[in-house]
């Protein structure tokens, strides 16, 4: 069988950035006790007046059990309540605090402030390519899943 020469590239790159680049980009969120996960629920929430947990499963194809648990830590932080819908009772709004609309905006330019950094750092025009590259892989990502599903 012949040698794969991507698989050494890429443990080194694996190693050197991939495993690394939440912990560097999101640190800014630790001083608010966020994971990048619990923060782009609070994102979602500040931009959807009535998000549900059914809508940011379906925007962020996780699980539920997988949005439950963030939101439960959220809930214990004071960031979100939720209320029933009165119509449905069936149906719950999320909804920020406004501990958690301070969280999110504050979060929200932190975390701004550490992504231009490193546009700064790579170049705009470099960032910009990472990001495209992710963005196809997050794709062959989802078309990969949908065919398995078929």
């Amino acid at each position: 069988m012949p040698e794969n020469r991507l698989l050494p590239a890429f443990i080194d790159v694996y190693f050197a950035a991939i495993r690394n680049i939440d912990a560097v980009i999101t640190k800014p969120l630790t001083i608010y006790r966020l994971s990048f996960a619990q923060y782009q629920i609070l994102y979602d929430i500040a931009r959807s007046p009535e998000v549900t947990l059914t809508g940011i499963m379906e925007a962020r194809g996780v699980s539920k059990p997988a949005i439950s648990r963030q939101l439960a830590v959220l809930r214990q932080l004071g960031y979100v309540s939720q209320k029933t819908v009165q119509a449905d009772k069936r149906r719950h709004i999320l909804l920020l605090t406004p501990l958690g609309k301070q969280t999110e905006r504050a979060a929200t330019e932190a975390l701004g402030t550490e992504l231009e950094h490193w546009a700064t750092a790579l170049g705009h025009a470099s960032f910009t390519n990472l990001l495209d590259l992710l963005r196809q892989v997050g794709e062959l990502r989802q078309q990969a899943k949908v065919e398995a599903e078929e």
